[in-house]
């Protein structure tokens, strides 16, 4: 497989493979390679020698007769065939691919799937073009990816930082890097990352983040325990029960992680050094039934057994310090 930085930098220099197959669950990636690729043709020129095709409504027949004409106006037609896991008789493409027009760019986007790696497909375009399987980034790597990302960008962002937008944004990368543009398009203020940028411009409040409330909750931060749980009742769409509980589930799962593993294990497991804090000052037994609260309140947000939603935050927390009482 070829990697994402010498596909784009060989596509920088002009260097085109005659096929290209993009797999892999990571749509960022590939829409990056695609977006690339595009450029290869003109603007003046896309409307004759760039041609989109779908999987689920054309043949091999038709990719390839596409395939071998000829440019008009320029030196190369791109062929980009979406939803290519759609098409019933792909693998008959190997004939081409083994003798590719050589003013044709065919780009194979088979994403959200992998292809088989034992196929004739594949081996055929490993000899003759280039693959690329865009692999889902793991939960516990997405704060680093924001590092990199960010310096890849000349802009400079600290681990806490990242861990903040990692929380709140989640793994969808094309989301991470859509909130990171609202920052840096405001060139005057220089392109590092820092809180205060986060809360102006990506709206992550920190003074009443629900991602951080479990740890206010653990911390015993009884000041601003009142206040965010008085904000928060006063403005649910800011803070919705199931949301907040999977937030608590998440933290509490590495806090017990982090009480039965050692510290070299925490950057595969995603554990911070909040996790580890909280870890130190209560019992498994004391997180276990915390959890199990946790399930509890899960069906009654959803109006399960459940005599007043609008007071639920309150009780499930109060419930929470009493078990959690050191």
């Amino acid at each position: 497989m070829t990697p994402f930085q010498t596909i784009l930098q060989d596509i920088g220099k002009q260097k085109y493979a005659p096929v290209y197959l993009l797999d892999g669950e990571e749509p960022y990636y590939i829409d990056r390679l695609v977006e690339a690729l595009e450029q290869i043709i003109p603007e003046e020129e896309k409307d004759f020698n760039l041609i989109t095709l779908y999987g689920g409504l054309t043949d091999v027949q038709e990719v390839i007769g596409a395939a071998r004409q000829f440019p008009m106006f320029g030196k190369r037609i791109l062929i980009i065939l979406k939803e290519a896991h759609q098409m019933k008789d792909l693998a008959d493409l190997g004939n081409y691919i083994a003798s590719p027009q050589p003013s044709t760019v065919l780009v194979i986007e088979y994403r959200f799937k992998k292809i088989d790696r034992r196929s004739k497909l594949d081996k055929l375009v490993s000899k003759h073009g280039v693959y690329f399987s865009s692999n889902k980034i793991k939960e516990y790597q997405i704060p680093e990816w924001i590092i990199g990302f960010c310096k890849s960008r000349n802009s400079q962002i600290g681990m806490n930082e990242a861990q903040m937008l990692a929380a709140y944004l989640g793994e969808d990368l094309q989301k991470i890097t859509n909130e990171l543009d609202k920052i840096w398009i405001n060139k005057d203020e220089g392109k590092d990352i820092t809180v205060e940028k986060i809360e102006k411009y990506i709206g992550i409040n920190r003074e009443y983040n629900m991602l951080d409330l479990p740890m206010v909750v653990f911390e015993n931060n009884y000041g601003r325990l009142a206040n965010m749980l008085n904000y928060f009742s006063a403005n649910p769409n800011a803070a919705p029960m199931p949301a907040l509980i999977g937030i608590f589930c998440g933290f509490l799962q590495r806090v017990y992680m982090a009480q039965q593993t050692p510290k070299s294990t925490d950057r595969q497991l995603g554990i911070w050094a909040q996790h580890r804090k909280v870890a130190v000052h209560y019992s498994p037994a004391q997180i276990h039934q915390s959890i199990v609260l946790l399930e509890e309140y899960a069906h009654k947000a959803v109006g399960i057994e459940a005599n007043n939603k609008d007071s639920l935050l309150k009780e499930m927390v109060g419930k929470m310090q009493v078990v959690c009482r050191r």
